[in-house]
């Protein structure tokens, strides 16, 4: 039995007021659910996306910062070779570099 009849089946206009405006709230609710739902979905792609290109970002950064020590790397090398010290040491230890290779070879 419907709101809008008593026992006596007598028409109530409030009863339907109040009926119609319920469904129309519970339409209401319903929909902003649903864009709420919608809105909380699109948050969450923007930071997916977001984190994906600071990934991309920080790869990028990774390898400039590889190439820049392997630059520093062979500049290093480079300017040890140079230093006095290790051309002296150098030039002693090739006879003994040079024994050990005909040693082997044997």
């Amino acid at each position: 039995m419907s709101h809008a009849h008593d026992a006596h089946d007598e028409h109530d206009p409030l009863a339907d007021l109040r009926d119609a405006s319920r469904d129309r709230l519970l339409t209401e609710i319903g929909m902003l659910r649903k864009q709420n739902g919608a809105a909380e979905l699109a948050a969450a792609k923007r930071e997916v996306l977001a984190s994906r290109d600071a990934v991309y970002g920080m790869s990028a950064e990774l390898g400039e910062l590889r190439a820049r020590l392997k630059t520093d790397v062979k500049n290093a090398r480079q300017a040890m070779m140079q230093a006095p010290t290790w051309r002296v040491g150098a030039f002693v230890l090739r006879p003994l570099n040079l024994a050990k290779r005909l040693l082997r070879k044997k």
